[in-house]
C-alpha cells in the first residue's frame, strides 16, 4: 500500500495512466449527457441522484481534465520555459480539432438537420456567426433550425464552454511562468485565494474551475514532496464519501479528489500505462460527442432512454475521435518542433 515514490519519480519513469483516465473522463461527460439531452434534466442522472444534486458525472469528469490539465500544463511550461513554444503547443493541440469540429457542423450537420431550406440556411447570418466558437470566448450553441425540436432543443454543441476556461489558465500559467511566479508559494496561495473565493459565491466558473486546474498545479510543483501512499488514496476514498453524505463533495473534491486522480494516474501495478500507445482520443470523444448524441435524439424523435442514447452515440463518437487524432491532430502536432528542428539545422550547417 506504501510505494514509497514520490510523484517526481514517477514522472521520470515516463509509465503513468493519465491517457486512461482522461479517456474514461470523456466517455462519462458523454454518458452524464444523455440524461438531460432525453429527459430535460439531470434528475436521474446517477451521480446526481448520489450526491443528493451536488455534482453530475460530467462536472465530476470535467473537474478531473482540469485537475490533470493543471499538472500537465504546468509541467510543459517549466521543462521549455519557452513561452512562443508552450503557446505553440497548446494552440496545436485545441484549435485544429476544433475548427474542423466547427466546420463539420456548419457545412455537413446544418444543412443536412435543418428545417430551414438549405438556400435560407446558408443565407441566415446566425449560420455564419457560429464560426465565433472557434475563438472559444464568444460562443454560438445553435445552428439556424437545427435540433429545434429536441429534447434539449437548439444546441449543436453544449461541451465547447469549457475550453475557453482551459486556454485561459494556460494563459495564467505562462504568465506565471514568464514572470517568475510559477513556484510552489505563488500556486498554493492562488488556490486557496481562489477557493475561498469561490465559497464566498465569486467568481463563477473562473473560480469554480481553477479550483481545479490550479490543484494540480500545486501537485507538480509539490512532486517531490507528495508520495505514492495507498493507504492515503483510501483515506481520501472515505473523506470523499463521507463529504457526499454531509453535502461537502465540491468542496473536498480539489484536494482529496486531486491526489485520488494522481494516485491512480501514478500507480504503474493498474499496468495500463500503454492506453494511449494508439493515440489521445479523449479530446476528440469531448468535442463530438454532443452533437451525435443530438443527432440520435433527433433521429429517434425524442424516445430514446438515457442509456439508448448513450450506447448508440458512443461508438459513433469513438470512431470520430479516432478519425479526428489521426487525419487532424495528430497531423497539427508534428509542427510544434518544427521551428527548434529548423533550428538545429542551421546550426549544424554553421558548425559544419
Amino acid at each position: 500500500m506504501l510505494s514509497g515514490k514520490n510523484i517526481d519519480q514517477c514522472i521520470s519513469s515516463r509509465r503513468n495512466n493519465l491517457d486512461i483516465i482522461r479517456f474514461f473522463a470523456a466517455t462519462l461527460v458523454l454518458f452524464s449527457h444523455s440524461f438531460p439531452l432525453t429527459t430535460g434534466n439531470n434528475g436521474s442522472e446517477p451521480f446526481a441522484v448520489f450526491t443528493n444534486g451536488q455534482m453530475t458525472f460530467g462536472e465530476l469528469a470535467v473537474s478531473i481534465f482540469f485537475m490533470i490539465s493543471g499538472f500537465l500544463i504546468t509541467q510543459s511550461f517549466d521543462r521549455s520555459k519557452d513561452p512562443v513554444y508552450y503557446f505553440k503547443a497548446r494552440i496545436l493541440r485545441i484549435f485544429p480539432g476544433l475548427i474542423v469540429c466547427v466546420l463539420l457542423a456548419v457545412f455537413i450537420l446544418g444543412p443536412i438537420l435543418t428545417e430551414l431550406n438549405v438556400f435560407d440556411y446558408f443565407k441566415n447570418r446566425e449560420t455564419y456567426d457560429y464560426f465565433k466558437t472557434i475563438t472559444l470566448y464568444w460562443l454560438q450553441f445553435d445552428l439556424p433550425g437545427v435540433f429545434l425540436t429536441n429534447v434539449w432543443p437548439g444546441a449543436v454543441n453544449g461541451s465547447l464552454w469549457t475550453l475557453w476556461f482551459e486556454f485561459f489558465f494556460y494563459i495564467v500559467v505562462a504568465l506565471l511562468g514568464i514572470t517568475k511566479l510559477l513556484d510552489k508559494k505563488v500556486v498554493l496561495f492562488s488556490f486557496i485565494l481562489c477557493t475561498g473565493i469561490y465559497y464566498l459565491g465569486r467568481g463563477g466558473f473562473y473560480t469554480d474551475l481553477y479550483r481545479y486546474f490550479s490543484a494540480g498545479m500545486v501537485f507538480y510543483l509539490y512532486r517531490k514532496q507528495i508520495t505514492q501512499n495507498g493507504w492515503l488514496a483510501i483515506s481520501s476514498l472515505i473523506i470523499l464519501a463521507i463529504t457526499v453524505k454531509y453535502g461537502y463533495f465540491d468542496y473536498s473534491m480539489p484536494i482529496f479528489g486531486t491526489y485520488l486522480i494522481f494516485y491512480l494516474g501514478f500507480e504503474t501495478r493498474l499496468g495500463l500505462h500503454n492506453f494511449g500507445k494508439y493515440g489521445d482520443f479523449s479530446y476528440g470523444i469531448y468535442i463530438y460527442a454532443f452533437p451525435i448524441q443530438q443527432i440520435m435524439v433527433h433521429i429517434f424523435n425524442n424516445k430514446l432512454t438515457p442509456l439508448e442514447n448513450f450506447s448508440l452515440s458512443f461508438p459513433f463518437t469513438l470512431l470520430c475521435a479516432i478519425g479526428s487524432w489521426y487525419l487532424v491532430e495528430k497531423k497539427a502536432l508534428k509542427y510544434k518542433n518544427s521551428s527548434n528542428k529548423r533550428k538545429a539545422v542551421m546550426g549544424n550547417q554553421l558548425n559544419a
